[in-house]
């Protein structure tokens, strides 16, 4: 793959990995649910949700700072960053669309996060 076709999958993977984010951050109630016991107080709801909004924060805090240092050029241009780029958003888009779907517990995003960063 060459730097010119190597740009626009970084630029893709990184937008996906931006849009599973937020759909993770808008559908977030069933992993939630699937990280606490079936009698449940509250407030352990409200525990495991700040922790996920919390993680999905930081994960869009992430993706703009890259975004940024994409789109002005700075890391454009460096073979290896776009590589390691695509394949940690490409590995998190995958990892998160099976969070989404599958319902995981919130401490796999942990895992996720912590590998895919």
């Amino acid at each position: 793959m060459t730097v010119h076709n190597i740009i626009p999958a970084r630029f893709l993977c990184l937008i996906s990995h931006l849009v599973v984010t937020i759909t993770i951050l808008w559908a977030r109630d069933e992993n939630v649910y699937s990280s606490i016991p079936t009698d449940y107080t509250q407030d352990e709801f409200d525990e495991k949700d700040v922790s996920l909004i919390v993680g999905l924060s930081f994960t869009l805090f992430f993706i703009a700072v890259e975004l940024i240092g994409f789109l002005s050029g700075v890391s454009m241009f460096s073979n290896f960053a776009n590589l390691v780029s695509v394949m940690a958003h490409a590995s998190a888009t995958i990892a998160l669309s099976y969070f989404l779907f599958e319902s995981w517990p919130i401490y796999r995003f942990w895992w996720i996060f912590s590998f895919c960063r």
